[in-house]
């Protein structure tokens, strides 16, 4: 597999994560205030992390795909530490970022089989 192959693949992912994110978040802002605005944020994070690493894993592999939570994971402790969150969005935005980068390359694996 070539280089360039990975690089998009990662970079693929990762503009697939964005643009999921930002669609369950702009949703989630037009029907929710509140805490229920950060459950939606998770569920953002968990879905943007299926995307990602399914994108990924498509072009570049399922051991690359975990580039792509890992830069999610890196963009929301930026996002952490800008205003403050509930106690327990921490551990919830680690599990959905796992259990979406373990589906979405499950899923690539399966759908794109070499």
């Amino acid at each position: 597999m070539t280089m360039l192959r990975k690089i998009g693949g990662v970079v693929g992912g990762v503009l697939a994560t964005g643009l999921v994110i930002a669609g369950v978040e702009t949703a989630g802002h037009s029907i929710a205030s509140g805490e229920a605005v950060f459950a939606l944020a998770v569920a953002g994070y968990g879905l943007g992390a299926l995307a990602g690493s399914a994108v990924c894993a498509a072009l570049a592999g399922r051991s690359l795909s975990i580039a792509v939570p890992l830069v999610l994971g890196v963009l929301a402790l930026i996002n952490l530490f800008a205003f403050p969150h509930p106690v327990w969005f921490v551990p919830a935005a680690a599990i959905a970022l796992a259990s979406g980068w373990w589906l979405g390359a499950r899923l690539a694996e399966r759908r794109f089989a070499r």
